[in-house]
């Protein structure tokens, strides 16, 4: 199994897993291309991978509402996450458990001008039940 080189993205597989998470929509980009590898690599994992965003996030929301169990659903960054909001709206206000993940890009990319590049952090705050930033170099994985 080809999981990725990345610790951060083994570890959101990892947790997925145990948490019971057994389902995820993807939309491919470069920046999420660990995700992508992780999680494809995974047998105990249903992906879907739908390009277009607002689709791939209402198709995740129906998922979710159908088998009353979270989806996980990820983009890379910028313009692309927000392209999930109104789905990530529908599923706070009818209590449909969807959990987000975006591969942001460097943060000294934000900011600049650098192409498909927002301030992601929070970008959700209003229509979440939590929200996270994870760094890779912050991760680690504790096998005891």
């Amino acid at each position: 199994m080809a999981y990725s080189s990345k610790l951060l993205a083994q570890l959101v597989t990892q947790i997925c897993i145990e948490n019971k998470v057994l389902t995820s929509v993807i939309s491919p980009g470069s920046r999420n291309a660990p995700l992508i590898i992780s999680f494809t690599a995974c047998a105990a994992l249903k992906t879907y991978q739908i390009v277009d965003e607002r689709c791939a996030a209402f198709f995740a929301l129906g998922l979710a509402q159908q088998t009353q169990k979270p989806v996980v659903i990820f983009c890379t960054s910028g313009s692309a996450l927000l392209n999930y909001y109104p789905a990530i709206a529908e599923a706070f206000y009818s209590n449909i458990p969807l959990i987000v993940v975006s591969a942001d890009r460097p943060s000294d990319k934000i900011d600049i001008g650098d192409g498909q590049t927002i301030r992601q952090e929070n970008v959700f705050l209003n229509h979440s039940l939590y929200n996270a930033n994870l760094i890779e170099e912050d991760a680690k994985i504790d096998f005891n």
